[in-house]
């Protein structure tokens, strides 16, 4: 196995390629807020500085603290009784200290944890990178082995050497599954394969970059009750949302039906006036649609028009004005606007169905002819949509006091 390079970095790229060498074998990343932090267990640093690194003493910090924990009820979750292990792994969810190392199969949760700023204040971070699937060096717990005491993982052999042991909890907490957790731990030295060094300066630049390029951000590593509280904890400054933030909340809220609270967001994306005009654009097609669902027509057309002010090209916002106008009877500017909408997108088949049926209220037979036999050619089912808006040919003649030619009829018939 060739020797892996260690770096310092500035940049979420430079971290990308630093990390792209693990790709030999498994590994599991761990980051840590100040460069001189050991890979250690939390436990130790309870311990006098003379007791640092002895086995004996971290066995029996963690056997007291399983045992207080015990004796106070608190090794039951779910009507179940915690094996040592399991009781270990909750307690430092909560942030109790213990012999068990956090460790991430993904480097990028890593860094997150890297570019948090530390006790030490403005300090640099590291990123260690740590080989695991060498089934000699770093055991695995498997089920059989969760129920052993505490006192079983630190037994040394007959030369007095103690094992490594890695586990991944079979029932897993939102916060694991998130941080993509495998816990390492024994009373031996976990030697890393190489080191990455984050600039203390560059830390915030990073999270920016990993909050918009993959999506990891504070909320999204810690995604339970616990995380969420800490989130808006006294010592986070508050962040005013953006428009991006609101435009995500509309579409929420447009999601679950609530059209109120939607257009509420959308509204406030709007007055924000972002430069992104994509962004103003979008929220004017949404909260269009969503006064259109609300039964408020006219509301819903003048956002289809600042839409199309700023998105000209929108065929979709073409289509739903033009559907808005024929719900007010304004059939000749539907036709209009369905025209332009299947000039920008000719291949979508519910433009042509949709300008068919206005079609027919003009009983322009031959145009609406044309249509539906572009959409029945196209693979929509053309009865189905006719009677989404009609029960029937005949219900559709006797609201208009026409009559639809035969042929016409026919193709809106089954047979």
């Amino acid at each position: 196995m060739e020797n892996k390079k260690d770096m310092s970095v500035g940049t979420l790229s430079e971290f990308i390629e630093w990390a792209a060498q693990f790709s030999d074998g498994q590994y599991l990343f761990r980051g840590v807020s100040t460069e001189s932090y050991k890979i250690e267990a939390s436990a130790y640093r309870r311990l006098p500085e003379i007791d640092r690194n002895d086995p004996k003493k971290l066995l029996k910090i963690n056997k007291d603290l399983i045992e207080k924990a015990r004796s106070l009820g608190h090794d039951q979750k779910n009507a179940q009784q915690l094996s040592d292990l399991e009781l270990l792994a909750e307690l430092q969810r909560f942030g109790a200290a213990t012999c068990l190392i956090d460790f991430s199969r993904s480097a990028l949760v890593a860094l997150w944890f890297a570019c948090q700023q530390g006790s030490r204040g403005g300090a640099n971070g590291k990123v260690y990178a740590v080989r695991h699937d060498d089934m000699v060096r770093l055991k695995t717990v498997n089920p059989d082995l969760v129920t052993k005491d505490i006192d079983y993982f630190f037994t040394p052999d007959e030369n007095d050497r103690y094992f490594l042991y890695q586990w991944q909890p079979k029932l897993q907490n939102n916060r694991i599954i998130a941080q993509q957790s495998v816990f390492v731990f024994s009373g031996t030295q976990i030697e890393a394969e190489a080191e990455c060094v984050i600039d203390k300066n560059s830390k915030q630049d990073i999270l920016t970059s990993l909050d918009k390029i993959s999506g990891v951000t504070e909320a999204n590593i810690y995604p339970d009750f616990d995380g969420f509280a800490r989130l808006h904890a006294h010592n986070k400054s508050y962040i005013e949302p953006d428009a991006q933030d609101y435009l995500q909340r509309g579409i929420e809220a447009d999601q679950n039906d609530s059209l109120d609270d939607a257009i509420a967001y959308y509204t406030e994306v709007i007055r924000l006036d972002p430069p992104d005009t994509s962004t103003v654009s979008v929220a004017y097609y949404n909260r269009g649609y969503a006064h259109h669902r609300n039964g408020e027509v006219d509301r819903a057309i003048k956002d289809y028009n600042e839409n199309i002010r700023l998105d000209p090209n929108s065929a979709a916002a073409y289509n739903n004005r033009g559907y808005a106008y024929w719900k007010k009877g304004e059939v000749e500017s539907a036709v209009t606007d369905y025209n332009q909408a299947i000039q920008l997108k000719p291949d979508s088949v519910l433009f042509y169905n949709n300008r068919a049926i206005a079609l027919l209220h003009l009983q322009e037979w031959e145009k609406a002819r044309s249509d539906l036999a572009i959409a029945r050619n196209m693979g929509v089912d053309i009865i189905t949509l006719f009677r989404n808006t009609y029960v029937s040919v005949p219900d559709f003649e006797q609201r208009y006091d026409v009559q639809m030619p035969e042929d016409l009829a026919a193709l809106l018939t089954s047979s």
